[in-house]
């Protein structure tokens, strides 16, 4: 019968050495020039040497079995465990009365392969009160070994509850337990879902507290690896989703983050979906916090709860065509993905609902007062097509409902997009949308909208930065209004170097730029804006 691997590795650091009694022993009698000589060199290690000495030795320096006893230490030291049972034997027979004797036997007769002597001096050496920790850590091991579950349970048992036992010996002791229950559990569930039940229930959570009990051992790292294991092995694993997509094990993510830009042309919004130029420059000050969660269902639905909150001041509180941009807006968002297949590969079906407010300066007042609401629904499915990456489609409806009736409106937007990844880690990003804005209470300012933007990432392009190149052209349908604005075209080429400074803090700096053409001059403009941005991650 194996052995198990982990039990003499990890024991060696917990298990005592035998005790100072041996020289101690020495000391109560008269010491002859050979017993001087095998306590030197016993302690300089030196076994076969001390064996000599011993046997040079007169019989009468010894009582009670003390010869045999020296003898069955020096041949397990020299790693013959045939000689030492025979010397403690011997030893026992005599009535030795050393402490650690039916340990140092236990030791022999386990090396040895002898598992039930092993175990019986064991238990008689934790009767003693000798090393009693890792003498019923032997007691329950050999029990798992021979395959007496029960046995090994109700040790493991024992010493977890003892308070003699140490952190590191009840840590390991957990371990041991969950995989004797594990056994037992094998043995008596033949159903395999009651199975992964049972397990899900009991031995995943042991054995989380047992790697809980002390995360920078060495046993932790075992623990961990089969923790691993075993939801792999039952379909446990919970970062792995039904359709064999792996998401993050962190569920949360979220940051904070600083903006400070500089626009030379400030855009109005007085009309939501028309944008006009101000000719006006500015600093803006933006500030944003950002957090979600992600909750898995039954290795299906993952449901996540998001928020989002804006906070935008501009420096020129002189011009109030500029001001008037100053607001504070809060988003609150659920996200909500179904895992299926589509072709045999992960896909996911998406539905999410948004909803918004934004408080603005729109009276022009150095206050920001309510503006609007919003409310979007969406639908989509995100797959993997192409070898290449991951594609997605969505269709999305927005109802922007406004304190001036005049810019409510509906807007019905179908996108796709597609991230190609290429052999040399960078990653390409396309996007194509299409917006359909109807304001139903001003029908002459309607407008279609057709959006393709391309990203290509380079991260690492040097050491912890990421440069970003993009570049987006809108055509805008000015349809009622085509006669004075026509058909608008709009570049937007940007560029982004981000720095990361540690795991959770990065610094980047942009520049964006904007060129509308208009037939009529409000609308036909550029601009530059340049940004710099702080962010922290948690």
């Amino acid at each position: 019968m194996k052995k198990q691997s982990f039990l003499p590795h990890s024991l060696s650091k917990l298990k005592m050495v035998s005790p100072l009694v041996l020289f101690l022993s020495l000391s109560l009698y008269a010491q002859s020039s050979s017993l001087t000589e095998f306590n030197q060199f016993y302690k300089s290690g030196q076994y076969l040497k001390a064996l000599t000495a011993l046997e040079k030795s007169n019989s009468n320096d010894f009582l009670l079995g003390q010869h045999a006893y020296l003898e069955g230490l020096c041949y397990s030291k020299l790693q013959e465990y045939d000689k030492a049972i025979k010397s403690f034997e011997k030893a026992i027979s005599e009535k030795n009365g050393n402490t650690d004797l039916q340990y140092e036997y236990g030791q022999a007769l386990y090396a040895a392969n002898e598992l039930k002597a092993a175990r019986k001096a064991f238990k008689e050496s934790a009767a003693k009160k000798f090393n009693a920790p890792a003498s019923i850590y032997y007691v329950a091991h050999i029990s798992q070994i021979l395959e007496e579950y029960p046995a090994a349970k109700d040790s493991y048992t024992e010493l977890i509850k003892s308070k003699e036992a140490d952190t590191k010996i009840k840590q390991i002791a957990r371990f041991q337990l969950t995989e004797t229950l594990l056994l037992m559990m094998r043995e008596k569930i033949q159903n395999k879902d009651e199975l992964e039940k049972n397990v899900a229930k009991y031995i995943v959570p042991m054995l989380r507290q047992a790697y809980s009990t002390d995360k920078s051992s060495q046993a932790a790292y075992e623990i961990e690896q089969r923790l691993h294991e075993i939801q792999k092995e039952f379909n446990l694993d919970p970062d792995l989703l039904a359709n064999g997509r792996r998401i993050s094990s962190k569920r949360y993510s979220g940051y904070i983050s600083q903006k400070i830009k500089f626009d030379d042309n400030i855009s109005l919004t007085n009309e939501e979906n028309n944008i006009q130029q101000s000719k006006k420059e500015s600093f803006i000050f933006e500030s944003e916090g950002y957090a979600k969660y992600d909750f898995v269902l039954k290795k299906r639905f993952i449901v996540s709860p998001e928020v989002r909150i804006t906070f935008v001041q501009n420096s020129d509180q002189d011009s109030p065509e500029v001001y008037q941009n100053d607001n504070f807006s809060i988003n609150a968002n659920l996200k909500n993905k179904y895992e299926h297949l589509v072709n045999g590969q992960p896909a996911s079906f998406l539905f999410d609902i948004e909803l918004g407010k934004t408080l603005k300066d729109w009276k022009q007042t150095h206050k920001r007062e309510a503006y609007s609401n919003t409310m979007n629904l969406g639908i989509g499915e995100a797959f993997n097509y192409f070898s290449a990456g991951d594609t997605s489609f969505k269709i999305k409806r927005k109802n922007f409902t406004g304190v001036n009736e005049l810019i409510s409106n509906h807007t019905i937007s179908v996108s796709g997009d597609q991230t190609i990844s290429f052999t040399n880690q960078h990653l390409l990003i396309a996007l194509i949308e299409a917006d359909f804005i109807n304001n139903y209470n001003n029908t002459p300012s309607n407008t279609n909208t057709y959006l393709a933007r391309f990203d290509y990432l380079v991260p690492e392009i040097m050491s912890k930065y990421t440069l970003g190149l993009a570049l987006a052209t809108t055509i805008t349908d000015t349809k009622e209004q085509n006669a004075t604005r026509g058909t608008e075209l709009t570049l937007n080429p940007s560029i982004d170097l981000s720095k990361e400074i540690n795991e959770k803090m990065k610094i980047s700096v942009n520049y964006d730029y904007t060129k509308n053409k208009s037939k009529q001059s409000d609308y036909d403009y550029k601009k530059h804006v340049f940004s710099t941005e702080f962010r922290y991650s948690f």
